[in-house]
């Protein structure tokens, strides 16, 4: 028989190794599909992950039972040629799967759930049959079978080391998720084109010029340009970038999240109203000469600071070094000595830096994205150490000050008054009756003593005046919230135990 012809097995492994790479791969390559609807949280890599292995118990027991029933390596070819059939086409109708869920909402842990399964449970089900069925046809008598089996599974799990550490590593960086998945599903294709020339043993080179026949075909296919009102797209190992105009606004897209905006007419006008309130911290340190940001978005807060405070340098810390690219490219960021970016996780900067800061500012949270580390106790504390005497940390949280959708703000908010003795709240733009309202809201910490709400207006009518053109933003101190903020059914975040995911969903 062909099958047993050298050539033939290392057809054979070949296949069962790049598929278990391409299914690894594939999955890897799925967050960035579903974070632009769903963002990248635990929800998110839960689905998949459980998606991916439930298709795969389901594909080893087919496997087992189609090899017994049609042990042919013709067969087997077309399983693999099936498998690419399944993932090449997914980009193409991936989109309109995911607005209709999202529009619909079934909950943050039912979206991605649900659209995993749909774009990505049936492709994994066929791969899952390949490594069985290649135990089938390559085991010779059943005394080799345990060998074989650990052999080949041996393979298998090695390809998806090797797909797990490519899509990771490199090919989200090189190329487009939709030309990713394009290519996946084409070597699937070319795989199941050479398993069957090999299964009629025609000649490897007329399966080279399929292959090779294939490949433009499919990169023609995906190469097609993006929409036009886009000024930018990318994407990176922690985001989706996307950078649109509207009209003289542009926008900062980070997956599906509204980053930052730009007025490109008045470029320190906040578009985001939140902004100005970012300013507060100058009324509890008014003669800051050093401020420290974590989280750079389209960097309209370190553009302001820059170009309102002269007296004052900032250091920034952003984790994704394509952000500060467009930044400065596209939003005009400043190049300055007094303006310096880190490209560093925001807690290991915090950590490793000698410097101390009069302000330090915590921009990082999404509106249910948020990295659990920058938001426990131990964190807060690293930060403290890094104040200066008199300093003042201000963090920005998306919450709401009452109702169901309060939960995290109020665990961050008990969390924060651990650390800092003297906590101020400031929701943006809020008004009494809207306090179930999600909004902005940003929380002010310092180790002095507390301040009167008479103290701060008086300060920031003094800076007002101080800054006779952007005085103006100083003014949102009176939205201070002296209201009561009840903490007894909400946890204190810690490295240990931080369930932001749950407290951001409704209960």
């Amino acid at each position: 028989m062909a099958l047993f012809r050298k050539e033939a097995v290392l057809v054979l492994e070949v296949v069962v190794f790049t598929s278990g790479g391409v299914l690894l791969a594939l999955e890897i390559i799925a967050s960035r599909v579903l974070a632009p609807y769903f963002g990248n949280s635990v929800y998110v890599w839960g689905s998949l992950i459980s998606v991916f292995l439930g298709a795969l118990s389901a594909g080893y027991y087919l496997g087992g039972k189609i090899a017994d029933r049609w042990p042919s390596l013709a067969v087997f070819s077309g399983v693999v040629f099936l498998a690419g059939l399944l993932v090449t086409p997914i980009p193409l109708f991936a989109p309109a799967v995911l607005e209709t869920i999202a529009l619909r909402d079934y909950g943050p842990r039912a979206n991605p759930l649900l659209a995993a399964f749909i774009l990505f449970a049936l492709p994994s089900v066929v791969m899952g049959t390949i490594s069985p069925y290649a135990v089938r046809l390559r085991a010779k008598t059943v005394a080799t079978m345990g060998n074989v089996a650990g052999r080949l599974y041996a393979l298998s799990t090695v390809g998806s080391i090797a797909g797990t550490l490519l899509a990771a590593f490199v090919l989200i960086q090189l190329t487009g998720v939709r030309l990713i998945i394009h290519l996946l599903g084409l070597l699937l294709l070319a795989l199941g084109v050479l398993s069957w020339l090999q299964a009629r043993r025609l000649e490897a080179t007329v399966a080279a010029f399929l292959v090779l026949v294939l490949a433009g075909a499919m990169v023609t296919v995906s190469s097609t340009g993006s929409a036009s009102y886009k000024v930018f797209e990318r994407d990176t190992v922690y985001h989706r970038i996307t950078v649109t105009d509207e009209g003289r606004v542009r926008y900062l897209k980070l997956d599906n999240y509204w980053q930052s905006a730009l007025d490109m007419d008045d470029p320190l006008r906040s578009v985001f109203s939140y902004t100005d309130y970012m300013h507060i911290p100058l009324v509890f340190a008014p003669h800051a000469r050093r401020a420290l940001l974590i989280g750079l978005g389209g960097g309209t807060i370190p553009l302001q600071y820059h170009e309102s405070y002269p007296q004052l340098s900032m250091d920034v810390v952003e984790l994704d070094p394509a952000v500060a690219e467009v930044a400065q490219r596209y939003f005009f960021l400043p190049q300055s000595p007094r303006l310096r970016i880190f490209t560093q996780d925001g807690r290991l900067f915090v950590k490793q830096t000698r410097e101390q800061y009069d302000i330090i500012l915590l921009d990082a949270y999404l509106i249910d994205t948020i990295p659990f580390h920058l938001a426990t106790r131990e964190f807060f504390q690293e930060v403290r150490t890094r104040l200066a005497p008199g300093g003042v940390v201000a963090t920005n949280i998306i919450g709401a000050l009452e109702g169901p959708r309060s939960r995290f703000f109020r665990a961050a908010y008990r969390t924060f008054s651990l650390v800092f003795p003297a906590v101020y709240t400031f929701p943006v733009q809020w008004s009494p009756g809207s306090e179930e309202a999600l909004r902005n809201i940003i929380l002010v910490g310092t180790i002095g003593a507390p301040r009167t709400p008479e103290e701060l207006q008086k300060r920031a009518t003094s800076l007002a005046k101080a800054y006779k053109s952007t005085g103006y933003r100083f003014r949102v101190v009176q939205d201070l919230y002296l209201s009561p903020i009840p903490t007894d059914d909400v946890p204190v975040l810690t490295d240990d135990y931080a369930p932001v995911d749950s407290l951001l969903s409704s209960p």
